[in-house]
């Protein structure tokens, strides 16, 4: 049953990888001035979604983002710029 886990997972890594546009992606780069090559950034896309092993997470590395949610759906985004803030977190506020 492991061995057909880990066809899916590597299938479901293929169709991320295969639907990803990594030629947009690489243009944005060119125009940042930060400029990997598209085999590259495939390489280290592959290199991401592997890591998570099919467990919930995100992993980035140069504005890619893989992640695998807790039903085991992974995406795989280019971030540019992303700002957010914790309105749900009062570990550092005072009683």
């Amino acid at each position: 049953m492991a061995g057909q886990k880990n066809k899916d997972f590597e299938q479901q890594v293929l169709e991320v990888l295969g639907s990803f546009d990594f030629d947009r992606v690489h243009r944005i780069m060119q125009f940042l001035d930060r400029v990997p090559t598209r085999g590259e950034l495939f390489a280290e896309a592959g290199r991401l979604l592997r890591e998570l092993e099919g467990k919930p997470g995100v992993h980035g590395s140069g504005g890619l983002r893989a992640s695998c949610k807790d039903d085991g759906q992974l995406s795989l985004k280019f971030v540019v710029c992303e700002s957010w803030s914790d309105t749900n977190d009062d570990s550092g506020l005072e009683a």
